[in-house]
């Protein structure tokens, strides 16, 4: 039996990018969408593996073109948290969202998998340092107004914007029992960038949330880690949540299963448990690590992997080898900088 062919959004990203290579593993026909300035680039990167669209705005454009002959779709476009205003990014998530959503039920296509985020379950710092268990239920509970009121951090309104997103898809999928929608939640992603990826010399933001390991484990610099770190250490490897895309396209139908909201999360880790590991198994590295005698070794709530792995049968990569493949991939990133 063929694979039905899958459109992509988002697939130039750390975790899309990811996906994309996946999907081709696994023998899907793949079509991805990109701003139309870039269409001619990246078909000439891709080659004749994949087809690429070109979309003028993933919040208001017209998919008509992009989803001709699609069988299942798979969103994994977003606002960079960065490099938008509140008001910005909640457009961004939600019309982004709803607009191929919408397209998509008028063109007959009922498989359609969304990217969503941990950040859209309890989002309180107090509550990661504790040994609380996030379950699909958990919701973060963000509003427009509160997104909107200028009073909070871009991070913040980020995490808003996603779960205000994600609430508006589950209420079209009440209102379109026709379709099977599952949303993707993980938290922050690290691992390897695949070989395909494009980044541009000294493009630090195009690192994703790598970034922050090569800030806080490989700084140029030494340095001393904090007693906790800024950085919420719930994590997930990149791969893992890539896989878990490509997993539900295959996963049994909401009426089998319920709504599939499936958060994910790998084994934990901190920076100090990431320099501590890489201490051990690359010691030539080991000038350049942070001093870690002053940072703690809290406990870190988790995510309750029990419904994606009951529907999608994802398993997890240890997060010694995310450690190790991480460090490896930035400090080629570095090199080829340097070179």
């Amino acid at each position: 039996m063929s694979q039905p062919l899958v459109l992509i959004t988002g697939a130039t990203g750390f975790l899309g990018s990811h996906i994309l290579h996946q999907a081709l593993e696994a023998g899907y026909p793949v079509r991805i969408t990109t701003r139309p300035a870039k269409v001619d680039a990246m078909q000439k990167f891709l080659g004749d593996k994949v087809e690429v669209v070109g979309i003028v705005d993933a919040a208001t454009g017209d998919y008509t073109e992009a989803l001709k002959g699609v069988g299942a779709i798979i969103h994994c476009a977003a606002p960079i948290a960065s490099k938008a205003d509140p008001e910005g990014l909640l457009r961004g998530a939600i019309d982004g969202a709803m607009t191929i959503l919408k397209q998509a039920v008028a063109a007959g296509i009922k498989k359609i998998v969304i990217t969503s985020s941990w950040a859209t379950v309890n989002f309180d710092p107090k509550v990661h340092f504790t040994d609380y268990v996030y379950t699909d239920k958990d919701w973060n509970p963000a509003t427009r107004e509160q997104a909107l009121d200028g009073t909070r951090t871009q991070g913040w309104a980020y995490a808003a914007a996603k779960t205000i997103a994600e609430q508006e898809v589950w209420k079209f999928a009440d209102e379109h029992p026709e379709i099977d929608i599952t949303t993707i939640n993980p938290p922050y992603l690290y691992g390897p960038f695949v070989p395909e990826f494009k980044l541009e010399k000294g493009d630090v933001l195009g690192l994703s949330t790598n970034g922050y390991f090569y800030r806080n484990v490989l700084p140029a610099h030494g340095g001393k880690l904090p007693a906790v770190q800024e950085v919420t250490p719930i994590t997930i490897d990149v791969r893992d949540a890539a896989k878990a895309h490509i997993l539900a396209l295959r996963s049994p139908s909401t009426k089998e299963v319920g709504r599939k909201r499936l958060l994910i999360g790998g084994t934990n880790f901190t920076w100090k448990n990431a320099v501590d590991h890489l201490a051990s198994v690359r010691p030539a590295l080991r000038a350049r690590f942070p001093d870690t005698s002053e940072a703690l070794s809290p406990t870190i709530a988790k995510i309750d992997n029990t419904r994606a792995t009951a529907v999608l049968g994802l398993t997890f990569t240890d997060w010694r080898k995310t450690v190790e493949d991480t460090a490896d991939t930035l400090l080629a990133v570095e090199k080829s900088w340097a070179a």
